[in-house]
């Protein structure tokens, strides 16, 4: 191997930025608290949303292809299979490295994730794990708000994710019912997805 591939390789296997960024994140936590760093991942997350350019469809299958191939703002960061016309499963977590990389080399995921995590399921919506999931949903929502198809806004709903170390967060019983007849998918179906996939989410217009 030469010299040249092998500082490609460093470069591009290095864990560093995934550790320091949850490192990081633990630091503003420290000195705002679970209800400091919540509003700053939501204010990152809907910043990210913001750059990424508008997107317009004529048809739902349009849109439905766009997202299968990776297309769409939507999925610009996540690979995702389409069970249904609705139905969206994001088969691993994009922030699965960081959290393996930050586990290997700190050890056990700071509680502060999870403390952060149910300040949001409290004063926000609940439907997430940790504070990756804050991130990620966050961003599907505002990205999802800069799309139209067939000249509608696309909506968003979270419906379920598992974590990597295998915490499951389903949203409220009471709301599980609509969104599983809009993701056209049983109660038993959703919980073959969870089984191998991180996330199960809905796309609609109104």
């Amino acid at each position: 191997m030469s010299k040249e591939t092998q500082i490609t390789r460093l470069i591009e296997d290095n864990p560093f930025v995934d550790v320091a960024a949850y490192l990081f994140l633990e630091d503003i936590a420290d000195k705002q608290g679970p209800a400091g760093m919540n509003n700053y991942l939501v204010s990152l997350a809907n910043s990210l949303a913001r750059s990424m350019p508008e997107e317009e469809y004529k048809t739902w299958e349009e849109f439905r292809s766009a997202l299968a191939s990776n297309r769409s703002i939507l999925t610009t960061f996540e690979d995702v299979v389409l069970p249904t016309e609705n139905c969206i499963v994001t088969t691993k977590c994009p922030f699965g490295r960081g959290w393996t990389e930050y586990t290997k080399r700190i050890g056990n995921f700071a509680k502060v994730h999870t403390d952060v995590a149910e300040y949001y399921n409290t004063t926000v919506k609940p439907s997430v794990v940790d504070t990756q999931c804050i991130i990620h949903q966050t961003f599907r929502s505002a990205a999802a708000e800069r799309i139209k198809v067939g000249g509608k806004r696309v909506k968003y709903a979270q419906v379920a994710a598992v974590s990597e170390y295998g915490v499951r967060k389903i949203v409220p019983e009471e709301w599980l019912p609509i969104l599983l007849n809009t993701a056209k998918i049983s109660r038993t179906e959703l919980n073959m997805i969870l089984r191998n996939n991180s996330c199960v989410w809905v796309l609609y217009t109104e």
